[in-house]
This record gives C-alpha cells, sequence and structure tokens, in this order.
C-alpha cells in the first residue's frame, strides 16, 4: 500500500474536518457550542477561510488507495498574533451557519484562550493530530509528526510544541515516546469542568536538523 502525505484540497473538507473535530472534542464542542453533525460546517467554513487558525494551507494529511486516514495541523508559533483577521472574515459565515446568540457564545467563549501556555517564536506549533479509528496503531501519527519536524525545519525553527488536555494521559504518553517533554501545565478555573475541560500540559520537542 502506497502513502502519501500532501495538502488538501477544498473538495476534501468533510473528511478533514471531521478528523479535527476527532482531535478535540470536547474544546471544539464547547467554543463552537454545537456538536456533531453540525459542527462540521462550522469547522469547514474556518478549512476554508485562508489564514484562519485551521486553513487547509496548515494542514498535512496522509492518503493511501484513494482515502484520508489521518492528519496534522501545525504552523509556526509567531503565526497565531495573525489569525484575528481571517476569524473576523469568517463572522458573516459562523452567523449564517450558528445563529446570533450562538455566535456572541462563541466569541465569548473563546476567552478560554487565555488559559493556555503561550509559545515562543522559535516555536512550530501542532495545533491538531488525528488519525481515523481504523487506521490507528499503523505508524500514520509517527509519520506525519516526522513531517510536521521535516516542515519546521525547513521554516529554521528549532521546536516542536502542542498542548495535551490533562486527562489525555493516553496521548501525553504517546508524544513522551515521540520525544516531547512536558514543560508546563495549566489547570482550568472549576467553572470549566462541567464542560469536561480540566487544564493542558504543554509538551516540547527539541528538533534539529539530519
Amino acid at each position: 500500500m502506497i502513502s502519501e502525505l500532501r495538502t488538501p484540497d477544498s473538495g476534501e473538507a468533510d473528511d478533514c474536518a471531521k478528523l479535527i473535530y476527532i482531535s478535540g472534542p470536547k474544546l471544539y464542542s464547547y467554543i463552537f457550542i454545537e456538536g456533531e453533525p453540525k459542527i462540521y460546517d462550522l469547522i469547514k467554513l474556518l478549512y476554508d477561510t485562508p489564514g484562519s487558525m485551521i486553513a487547509k494551507e496548515k494542514i498535512v494529511i496522509e492518503e493511501a488507495n484513494g482515502r484520508i486516514r489521518g492528519l496534522i495541523l501545525a504552523y509556526p508559533a509567531s503565526d497565531m498574533k495573525k489569525m484575528a483577521i481571517p476569524m473576523l472574515r469568517s463572522i458573516k459565515g459562523l452567523l449564517l451557519i450558528n445563529g446570533f446568540l450562538n455566535l456572541i457564545k462563541m466569541l465569548y467563549r473563546l476567552k478560554l484562550n487565555r488559559h493556555f501556555l503561550g509559545t515562543e517564536d522559535n516555536e512550530f506549533f501542532i495545533s491538531n493530530l488525528a488519525i481515523f479509528g481504523e487506521y490507528r496503531g499503523k505508524g500514520i501519527a509517527t509519520n506525519l509528526l516526522d513531517k510536521a519536524e521535516e516542515i519546521a525545519i525547513g521554516k529554521g525553527l528549532n521546536k516542536l510544541s502542542l498542548y495535551v488536555e490533562t486527562d489525555n494521559l493516553h496521548a501525553k504518553r504517546f508524544y513522551e515516546k515521540r520525544g516531547f517533554k512536558e514543560v508546563k501545565k495549566a489547570v482550568l478555573p472549576e467553572s470549566y469542568n462541567k464542560y469536561n475541560l480540566y487544564g493542558f500540559y504543554k509538551m516540547l520537542k527539541e528538533i534539529s536538523e539530519r
């Protein structure tokens, strides 16, 4: 079986939206208010908005036999400062899909960002990594991480960083086995616990050209 790592196109939004949601269902349901299947439309809107936090140009998919099996979404941490304007361009679409009240709630819930642990400009930040269930255990996630490392080095960055929810110890162990180390921990206020959000680890991996 020949697999390929590449950037997706607009016609592959459905699979990419599902994978992005799989990577953090509690977090995405909290921010976007909605769950499946409506949340996919909200994710796809941002997927097709250049420069947004989940724009397709930031994604690498793994495909085999015409089937997308996994993805990684990553970008230079310095790009986070540039994402506000693309988000504003999406407001009209978010309003049409989610309604006025939910849009206001969503904007309010983005305050969650202040509890994240911060990044530095020399980091290549991995926002999402997900594999469809039937393809897990085949080394796809490791291949996607290797690709992210290759891209980071090509951009002159020497660190990979990511966040892991504190109750997702399986994911934390996975990243530790691949050279990431916990560098910070944030515990969320109790008001978030009713949404099953408790906190985040920031994990970091030093990288260098091979």
